[in-house]
């Protein structure tokens, strides 16, 4: 793991070369193309190769930095965003140089072609570039000190709480142990067609065949410990997607050199088979080197099977080379460096490897606490929120039984964003340290270390305990109405508000309310009446959300009045509340219910006759007096875009002083309603709830998740009560369009 972060460390400073030397590479050959310079041409390659180079490198020290910059709180989707763009450009980089290797300079046409791909995928590094440098504005990502993300999502909580199970660990480890067995076949083949020419012929056939058949089976095998076959979500991930795609090239390779060898029965398919498996040798080390864990990213396994690909990709980029290089050298060190890869294989564990001292380690705690492994050893960290005590146990590698420490004292170091803070611990028994870490009261994620005579452990991420990640391979099948982030496989209660899980529906919203669902409206002499149906039924069942069941927000149609009322369920189903508009006009009502078994629906209805919805042409300030409170808005990202997941934070002062005594309103620390500026977009955002009932107190800041659908301002309004005040405080923002769309971000971004 200190590997890791030395490596997550030197992400920004190897950045700049393959920027560089990339668009060096491409303007070298337009100059050769235009100016039909060979020399241009020459050096083109050469800084094509580095660039390329350079580029992996600085990939996999960036997937590093992935690793801890979501333990630091840099929401995930935000660094997959960043991860796809670097993803695509990396791949399609490493499939430019293979084709330039064997291009020759003469072939104008194929240049032109080369030089027009090489400039598109230039322009996905810029993109790559810009949302890096957007982690780092945004969320402080890699800034020494920084907060980084300190209001993080149910979504994220439960990214950095998931863990492969010990199945899925066996059954990785058994499928690159498979594919060790073939590279030795494949190894012994090589090795016999070279040192032992008169065998040749009868090995002719073997590494076309294993290339194959290797390919299948990679193909449909390699990911069922993660998906079943009938799983679409295998297409969206990318170490899926790694996969298939080196099988496709592996059977590809394989069928043509069985093509080639059955159009000749000369010994010069030999040598270029060999010639083949060299160049599928470079894409497959320059793939390895782009291995992305998106199960379980933020955990201590990931860290090590990026340190597994990084050597195995370094060994297969070598055996390329060598072979590519064509010195008399080449048919030792060819056969030689497969050896070595298959060895790796043969030997691979799922994890943080054996020749880094660790290998394999029972990675769950007897007291249900965060492990970091320790090679011989593993260490279990404990947290209770709610009393800040601390306490870490170490046990052996795969027993629950302490092994006493040559020390009284240890040191846990805690991370919160980018900022550490020592925490020491006393003895109590050999083996068992305990203390307080009073400053982590109420925490809901942090990153630790500790600190033992000769050794540093790493702990994977520690979450509160009312969070459980679900395992990658298992589709959680229920979802809380009013907790997202909430998801189970059996149906249940949510352990937050306890309201039953309904069915996860996955289907986007293209209405504020599903199809079948109405709501009847009447105003008459100030008394208002709602009912609810669907498919023509009453619906009588509905949920208690935030101490009712149905929420009803009223604005004028130019969005300068708001009001948040409830109307009481009448014996006939329906739902009544007497009612005055403060003056005559057109008003907007925004209905929100939840059915028993299904999720929210939200109704939109007008009064008072259509009305044009107003010009929101107000300034988008960030901070605004009401009565005798100053309320600041604070966002993040600083600039907010369509379909990216943003915070909204409210901080509120009087006479200059922070506020600390809000209390819970309607079951809840706040509320957060946004309305867009034509009024067909409603979103109704609570803060993030992690205990069954809010906290007594709380402020000066109450943040809310949403996420804006579409690009444009919004009307946003913060409800917040102290005392017997209901403090009100409405702001303007704009949101930007994504420079990605939206649909390729649904289509290629996998959760």
């Amino acid at each position: 793991m200190e590997f890791t972060r030395f490596m997550a460390e030197m992400h920004p400073r190897l950045v700049p070369f393959p920027v560089v030397l990339l668009l060096a590479a491409l303007l070298l050959d337009l100059i050769g193309l235009l100016s039909r310079n060979s020399r241009a041409h020459w050096a083109g390659r050469w800084a094509l190769l580095a660039g390329t180079g350079t580029l992996l490198l600085a990939f996999i020290c960036g997937i590093c930095a992935e690793i801890w910059a979501g333990r630091a709180g840099v929401p995930h989707h935000q660094i997959q965003i960043h991860e796809f763009a670097a993803t695509a450009a990396s791949w399609g980089f490493i499939a430019l140089l293979s084709w330039r290797l064997f291009l020759e300079d003469q072939h104008r046409r194929s240049l032109t072609a080369f030089l027009v791909c090489g400039f598109a995928l230039y322009g996905l590094i810029a993109l790559a570039g810009f949302y890096g440098g957007k982690l780092v504005t945004d969320y402080g990502a890699a800034v020494t000190g920084a907060r980084a993300d300190s209001v993080q999502s149910l979504h994220d909580l439960n990214i950095l709480a998931q863990r492969q199970t010990d199945q899925n660990l066996a059954y990785s480890d058994f499928m690159h142990r498979s594919a060790g067995a073939f590279v030795l076949a494949l190894t012994i083949a090589i090795a016999v067609r070279e040192f032992w020419p008169h065998h040749a012929p009868k090995v002719r056939w073997v590494g076309p065949a294993l290339l194959k058949v290797g390919g299948v089976l990679l193909f449909f095998c390699a990911d069922l410990d993660l998906y079943a076959l009938s799983d679409p979500r295998q297409f969206l991930d990318r170490e899926a997607q790694m996969h298939k795609l080196i099988s496709l090239i592996m059977v590809a390779v394989g069928l043509r050199l069985l093509w080639k060898q059955w159009r000749s029965a000369e010994e010069s398919p030999g040598r270029y088979q060999n010639r083949i498996i060299a160049i599928l040798a470079l894409v497959g080390g320059g793939l390895l080197f782009t291995h992305v864990h998106t199960v379980a990213p933020y955990a201590n396994v990931a860290a090590g099977v990026y340190l597994n690909h990084i050597v195995m990709g370094t060994v297969a980029l070598a055996i390329g080379a060598v072979k590519l290089w064509e010195t008399r050298w080449t048919r030792f060190f060819f056969p030689a460096f497969l050896g070595v890869e298959s060895f790796l294989l043969l030997t691979y564990t799922e994890g943080i490897p054996w020749w880094a001292g660790v290998g394999h380690y029972n990675r769950w705690g007897a007291n249900s606490g965060t492990i970091a492994p320790l090679g011989h050893e593993r260490a279990e960290l404990t947290f209770d929120k709610d009393t800040g005590q601390m306490a870490v146990r170490v046990f052996e590698r795969f027993e629950d039984k302490l092994v006493p420490v040559d020390a009284t004292n240890i040191t846990v170091v805690v991370a919160q964003g980018y900022r550490e803070t020592a925490v020491p611990l006393a003895l109590v028994e050999p083996g068992h340290y305990a203390g307080r870490a009073d400053f982590l009261k109420g925490a809901l994620q942090f990153d630790a270390r500790v600190e033992l005579p000769g050794r540093t452990g790493y702990f994977d991420p520690w979450v509160t305990p009312n969070i459980t990640g679900i395992p990658p391979n298992v589709v959680a099948k229920f979802v809380c109405p009013m907790h997202e982030g909430i998801r189970a496989v059996e149906p249940g209660n949510c352990q937050l508000c306890g309201m039953a899980l309904v069915p996860a529906d996955s289907r986007p919203r293209t209405a504020l309310h599903d199809p079948g669902y109405e709501m009847a409206h009447t105003y008459k002499a100030g008394h208002l009446v709602l009912t609810p149906r669907c498919n023509g039924e009453l619906v009588r069942d509905l949920q208690i959300v935030h101490e009712h069941p149905l929420h009803l927000i009223i604005v004028s149609a130019d969005l300068k009045f708001f009001d948040h009322i409830h109307p009481v369920r009448q014996p006939d189903g329906s739902y009544a509340i007497d009612y005055r508009f403060p003056e005559n006009g057109s008003y907007l009502l925004f209905a929100d219910i939840t059915p028993v078994g299904d999720r929210s629906q939200v109704f939109r209805m007008e009064i008072g006759g259509r009305g044009q919805p107003g010009s929101l042409d107000l300034p988008t300030a960030s901070a605004r007096e009401v009565g005798q409170y100053h309320v600041q808005l604070i966002q993040q990202p600083r600039t907010l875009v369509a379909g990216r997941e943003a915070h909204l934070a409210f901080r509120l002062e009087r006479a200059g002083q922070p506020v600390l005594d809000l209390e819970p309103y309607i079951g809840a620390l706040g509320h957060c309603v946004v309305i867009s500026e034509d009024t067909q977009t409603y979103l109704h955002s609570h803060p993030e709830q992690f205990t069954p009932t809010p906290p007594p107190h709380g402020g000066p800041v109450v943040a809310f998740h949403t996420t804006f659908p579409r690009p444009g301002r919004y009307k946003v309004w913060g409800q917040f009560r102290r005392g017997t005040e209901i403090i009100v405080a409405d702001f303007v923002v704009e949101v930007k369009a994504p420079l990605i769309p939206q649909w390729i971000q649904t289509a290629f971004l996998n959760d």
